[in-house]
């Protein structure tokens, strides 16, 4: 009878730690089903009930207690791909459920528009209007985020790669406008699957399924995986490249091309890291380096060649990118200040990763006792270290932003480098006695991911969708009400007015004269308004400190957004002011 107890009293403990997590992740819940109510609202309950139950089951039969935990590490083991694939379904399900779905921005937008570029079979658009005025930069003045002047007059070309566009067009060939959406999440849900077989094959499952569980968690994932942009793919295909190039399969080699390649597709700068998948693909026990090698290359020099034609076609040299040179956008100035500034983003944003690390090192070093079949940390160092360097490299010289979220430049390392936390956990659970295993290994992640989620709902990760539709509104209004011959003058609602209107754009912080440029544009016919985020006003009355339009002292035509509040004016109105009271769409 004390045996059925302790198994009942385990169970209920394993339940109150389900309701743990889901009123950490969910805020709470509230279940009614007639006569049987159901609420939990705050933590301390939960975590009460699941250690009352658990001495509670050790003091009835501390045997059965044991056996079970004991056999809880054997189950883990043996269904470790199962509880895989549920956190890379839930990670996806985080994209799908509060993604953005808004060309916002210049990134998103960016994207998206060159999706749907690609869509009409097109790589740069042509904007007449460029043409029809004076000014010496016609065309970069009305290229809008995202874009930049091509070769010829009028000619815009996307300053963003096209890896992610290329996916994002299958996607919405086949789901329409909302497939391209679709495409972040779906990747997000690989690159957390491929984590933990990557895992699996460098250390052991349970390392892969502690690694998953970091990288479906990590704040900077979630902050990701809602946004149509491409750091979450980035890091999904190289994932899935070192996936391929671990596999003994006689093809794996050229899929794991393949994916490095619609990798370097996504984020040329990233090339280097090739070298790593390479590594990865000479060194399977038992086959050829030498027929891999040539293997791989034959996978990811088409991605490549196809990477620096399309240079060449939209750039006017193979060896320019969308941004710049590399003289451009590298200097030596920004390394001290970019150390500083991604330390400090890593200790914000994976802080309980960091202290499971500490811990695991703290354990190995003050326990003596091995139980001689660890598995080893040397196959996944061989990878991460190496990787760690090569996207450090391509970094720490690069731009200093201030803004958490830069994080996601180092998103692509994470999936290794939380494997050799993984096998660090793993190691130093090992050390403890069996029935401690599976209790800590459990108890341990799902603190390690419940601080993860609370992080990321700091960081808005969830209330992007929210801020981010203020792009999607304006969009949308304006499609509708502007005339044929509007001409939105904005900067950070250029990519989206674009897409959404297909409207031409001029931005004004290109323009010289602002107030030349409006009565140039009546001059031919064409009817300028102005689209202007709060935070822009004193940005656009410091570069045009003697324009009479760029005051703005008069009623808006309509207003958009919450946190951030966008403002529609037409200059005519400043002489002639409306009637009606301005439209607020939110």
């Amino acid at each position: 009878m004390s045996a059925l107890i302790a198994r009942l009293l385990v169970a209920a403990a394993a339940a109150a730690l389900v309701v743990l997590v889901i009123v950490i992740i969910a805020g709470g819940f509230f279940l009614d089903a007639g006569p049987l109510r159901l609420s939990a609202h705050h933590w301390r309950g939960p975590l009460m009930v699941a250690i009352a139950a658990l001495l509670a089951g050790v003091l009835s039969n501390r045997s059965v207690v044991a056996d079970i935990a004991a056999a809880s590490w054997l189950f883990i083991e043996e269904h470790a791909f199962s509880f895989a694939l549920v956190l890379a379904a839930a990670a996806a399900g985080v994209g799908v459920g509060y993604g953005t779905y808004a060309a916002a921005g210049a990134d998103s937008s960016g994207y998206v528009s060159e999706a749907a570029l690609i869509a009409a079979a097109e790589f740069s658009s042509d904007e007449p209007l460029a043409r029809a005025v004076a000014w010496d930069n016609a065309t970069t003045s009305t290229a809008p985020l995202g874009y930049r002047a091509g070769i010829e007059t009028g000619e815009l070309v996307p300053t963003y790669p096209a890896g992610l566009p290329l996916v994002m067009t299958s996607f919405r060939l086949l789901g329409g406008e909302l497939g391209a959406y679709l495409v972040v999440p779906f990747l997000g849900g690989l690159a957390v699957l491929a984590t933990y077989f990557v895992g699996a094959r460098l250390h052991s499952r349970q390392a892969g399924l502690a690694a998953a569980t970091m990288l479906a968690t990590s704040p900077i994932l979630l902050f990701q995986i809602v946004q149509p942009m491409s750091d979450v793919p980035v890091t999904a295909w190289w994932t899935i490249a070192l996936l391929f190039a671990l596999s003994p399969l006689p093809n794996a080699p050229v899929a794991a091309g393949g994916a490095a390649g619609l990798a370097i597709l996504t984020r040329p700068n990233l090339v280097p890291l090739a070298a790593v998948v390479a590594l990865a693909a000479a060194n399977v026990p038992r086959v050829r380096a030498f027929h891999r090698l040539i293997g791989f290359l034959a996978g990811v020099m088409p991605a490549i060649g196809a990477q620096f034609l399309m240079q060449w076609r939209l750039y006017g040299s193979p060896l320019t990118s969308g941004y710049g040179t590399a003289g451009d956008l590298y200097s030596f100035a920004t390394i001290a200040p970019n150390v500083r500034g991604y330390a400090q983003r890593l200790i914000e944003g994976e802080t309980p990763v960091l202290v499971l690390t500490g811990a695991a090192l703290v354990v190995l070093a003050v326990t003596r006792r091995d139980p001689g079949h660890t598995p080893h940390l040397k196959a996944a160092l061989t990878l991460a270290v190496p990787a760690s360097i090569l996207v450090l490299a391509s970094y720490l010289p690069y731009a200093v932003f201030a803004e958490w979220s830069y994080l996601r430049f180092l998103l692509p390392v994470f999936p290794l480098l939380f494997i050799v936390v993984g096998g660090l956990f793993v190691a130093a659970l090992l050390r403890l006695p069996a029935p401690a295993r599976a209790v800590v290994f459990l108890c341990a992640l799902t603190a390690v991911g419940s601080f993860n989620v609370v992080r990321a709902r700091e960081e808005q990760a969830f209330n992007m969708r929210r801020y981010d539709s203020r792009y999607l509104f304006a969009g949308r209004y304006l499609a509708s009400a502007l005339s044929p011959k509007a001409v939105v003058v904005t900067v950070q609602e250029s990519g989206s007015v674009r897409y959404y209107t297909g409207r031409p754009i001029l931005r004004w912080d290109w323009l010289d004269d602002l107030d030349t440029a409006v009565a140039a544009l009546r001059g031919i016919g064409r009817h300028p308004v102005f689209l202007v985020e709060d935070w822009e006003r004193p940005a656009l009355l410091k570069k045009h400190a003697r324009s009479v339009n760029a005051q703005l002292d008069w009623r808006p035509r309509a207003e958009f957004g919450e946190e951030t509040r966008v403002f529609l004016y037409d200059p005519l109105d400043r002489t002639d002011p409306p009637r009606w009271h301005t439209d607020r769409v939110h």
